[in-house]
């Protein structure tokens, strides 16, 4: 089975947020970064990604956390669109740590996977809001 392309693992917790450790890999390019998250930022990608796939090839659906113009926050831009007719997904990921050099990524990639991956995140995501796992490893 393929190694998954998403992995999000809760490194510490508060009680209003929590510091997730972030790992995609995309075809030539592996991100790994560190943020702050809360429960309604994940609720907010989970119902987006819900109503994608419920709509498939009626919309797009892009989720950020951190913001272009502040340069402290490590930025995340995830965008679903249907890449073709067949229930194939693209999902493209930009992504900039905000890290000072030589420490500093930016990076923007794209992976393709199909539908059911994207059920499958949505399950697993509800799981890690809902704290029934600490570690969300999906889109294969």
């Amino acid at each position: 089975m393929p190694e998954p392309r998403f992995r999000m693992k809760k490194i510490w917790t508060d009680t209003d947020f929590f510091e997730v450790k972030l790992s995609l890999t995309g075809t030539n390019c592996t991100v790994d970064m560190d943020f702050y998250l809360d429960n309604a930022q994940l609720e907010e990608l989970q119902n987006g990604v819900y109503i994608f796939a419920d709509q498939l090839g009626k919309n797009e659906f892009t989720w950020v956390t951190g913001d272009k113009s502040d340069k402290t926050m490590p930025f995340l831009s995830m965008r679903f669109f249907l890449h073709d007719r067949r229930g194939m997904v693209g999902i493209e990921f930009n992504v900039d740590n905000r890290l000072e050099v030589p420490d500093a990524m930016r990076s923007t990639f794209y992976v393709l996977t199909e539908i059911n991956q994207v059920d499958d995140f949505i399950r697993q995501l509800n799981k890690f809001i809902i704290e029934e796992i600490s570690v969300l490893e999906s889109i294969r």
